[in-house]
């Protein structure tokens, strides 16, 4: 790649002032150095706990937005203060493995983007009982969103990307309170930019019941949106994407599972309504009637 290529790690932080430090110290410890460290508070309630960890970090450069914007548009805020060529991110409540920047920059270019596997933990005992990994790293490559529209299954606050290929697509769409991650790759997957896979679990993922990703409701509102986006997308291209009511039907069906697995009568209803969207396949949406009608007796015996 000719020069050294140097790395902003972009840091969001809202409630997170307890794991902060153990974030930061996971970048410290890199066998590849970042650039730079950018951290980002997304006005938290925190704000006196961050700034007192980051007094130990007087390396790291510190925002805080005027108001609370969500995890998307701080992401960006984070962007646009860097100054390395390439990008990544990590959540403030997780750790990256110490080689993660080293294995991803070994298969990057500027053409593409990067992910890497993810281990979820528990307890800062097995945060601290990672394996080293040695070169070469195996890796596949997602080349379009047809398979990824079913199931989201790159890591999403994993990627790496050149700082100027994630600003010429808009980064994250800060309409977004939530899966920003999946439209982004749904996104860069449309715009020709093929993304390379590392099949080790470089990205750790502290597991936080009051995390975005535990909240059944609002992780399928907002992944149902993206669908929405990614057929509306598809439509102005006149790009042919994958059946669209096969796949509607799929996240549909999904979103019921989980309201009966949640007991979340709130989310039935939302599902119910998103029915609507199966209006062009009536035989597809006279399908998912008896599992409708299965899971509101669930729910109202489980009352």
């Amino acid at each position: 790649m000719g020069r050294m290529t140097t790395v902003s790690v972009v840091i969001p932080c809202f409630r997170d002032s307890e794991t902060l430090a153990s974030a930061l110290d996971s970048v410290r410890a890199q066998t590849h150095k970042a650039l730079e460290v950018i951290v980002v508070n997304d006005c938290s309630p925190e704000t006196a706990r961050i700034e007192s960890v980051l007094a130990g970090y007087p390396e790291v450069k510190y925002y805080r937005n005027p108001e609370n914007l969500g995890l998307a548009a701080t992401r960006n805020a984070g962007a646009q203060f860097a100054t390395a060529d390439v990008l990544t991110f990590l959540d403030a409540d997780d750790e990256l493995h110490p080689q993660k920047i080293e294995f991803q920059l070994a298969v990057f270019n500027p053409a593409l983007a990067v992910s890497c596997n993810v281990k979820r933990f528990s307890t800062s005992k097995e945060f601290s009982r990672v394996e080293n990994f040695h070169a070469p790293c195996p890796w596949r490559c997602v080349k379009n969103s047809r398979a990824m529209v079913w199931r989201n299954s790159l890591t999403g606050a994993s990627i790496m990307i050149s700082r100027g290929k994630f600003l010429s697509v808009g980064g994250y769409d800060t309409s977004l309170r939530s899966c920003e991650d999946f439209d982004l790759w749904l996104r860069l997957l449309d715009a020709g930019t093929q993304v390379r896979d590392i099949l080790w679990p470089l990205y750790l993922y502290r597991r936080n019941p009051h995390g975005l990703s535990r909240n059944a409701l609002n992780i399928s509102y907002w992944e149902y949106v993206v669908i929405n986006k990614y057929f509306a997308r598809a439509k102005v291209s006149g790009v042919a994407p994958v059946s669209e009511g096969l796949t509607r039907i799929w996240w549909l069906t999904k979103h019921f599972r989980r309201s009966a697995i949640a007991g979340n009568r709130t989310l039935f209803e939302a599902t119910v309504s998103n029915m609507d969207t199966l209006h062009r396949w009536p035989v597809l949406r006279l399908c998912l009637v008896p599992l409708a009608w299965l899971v509101a007796v669930r729910l109202l015996l489980s009352r």
